[in-house]
């Protein structure tokens, strides 16, 4: 407990100090796939990216929940690429609830994978199944965004039969815009929307300051939120 209060108590006061500063932060993220039906006992792998990045500084963090149907699918491995980290059981992913919290071995601004999950189809499965990572959340420093959701339908041959899983019609099978996680009810903001900036220059806030921000708070993310049931 002392532990994450430090941490909390550490990322208020650092982001108090970087708060002068207003910058744009937004990116698309997406859930790319080679093919979408399977049979049974196939491995696929499904790859978690974002692109189109507006930052000054760059992605460093990020927090989701993937859902699956564990009855029809294994998860086999997750796997981070360009400099993520790869989520871990009982450190960076929780299996029992699906969260998962990551940082990145620095900051990024180039359209990239972030991890991939390979999946394996059982034996005993439906045939029409939805992959979903939920509540998305990513840092560059400054303040956090969010988007709703991406997902993939896929389908199995010779599954049993089962309604075709039904997203939200909010939701975008591809790729969705991240949001400022703010209480504004305008939450849409255009990939290229430039916010103007007052205050401190980025020179004295600095990317150090920047990726310790990040830090702080990808720490209180693993240890408040990932064992949350």
């Amino acid at each position: 407990m002392k532990k994450i209060l430090s941490l909390v108590l550490l990322l208020i006061i650092m982001m108090s100090i970087a708060g002068t500063v207003n910058a744009a932060f937004t990116c698309n993220v997406s859930m790319q796939m080679e093919k979408t039906e399977f049979k049974k006992g196939d491995e696929f792998t499904v790859d978690i990216n974002i692109s189109n990045i507006q930052s000054e500084r760059g992605v460093i963090s990020l927090g989701a929940t993937l859902e699956y149907d564990k009855d029809s699918l294994t998860l086999v491995k997750m796997e981070g690429q360009n400099g993520w980290e790869t989520p871990a059981v009982g450190s960076s992913y929780n299996e029992n609830n699906g969260k998962i919290a990551i940082t990145r071995s620095g900051l990024g601004k180039n359209d990239e994978t972030i991890f991939k999950i390979t999946f394996k189809v059982k034996e005993e499965t439906k045939k029409n199944l939805l992959i979903t990572l939920r509540n998305i959340s990513l840092a560059d420093g400054t303040s956090p965004l969010s988007v709703k959701q991406v997902y993939k339908n896929i389908t199995i041959q010779e599954g049993t039969d089962n309604p075709v899983p039904n997203p939200t019609p909010d939701d975008n099978d591809n790729q969705l815009p991240v949001i400022p996680d703010t209480n504004n009810t305008n939450n849409d903001i255009a990939p290229d929307e430039k916010l103007p900036q007052t205050g401190v220059s980025n020179t004295l806030v600095g990317v150090g300051l920047a990726t310790t921000i990040a830090i702080a708070g990808g720490c209180f993310i693993k240890l408040h939120n990932l064992n949350k049931k």
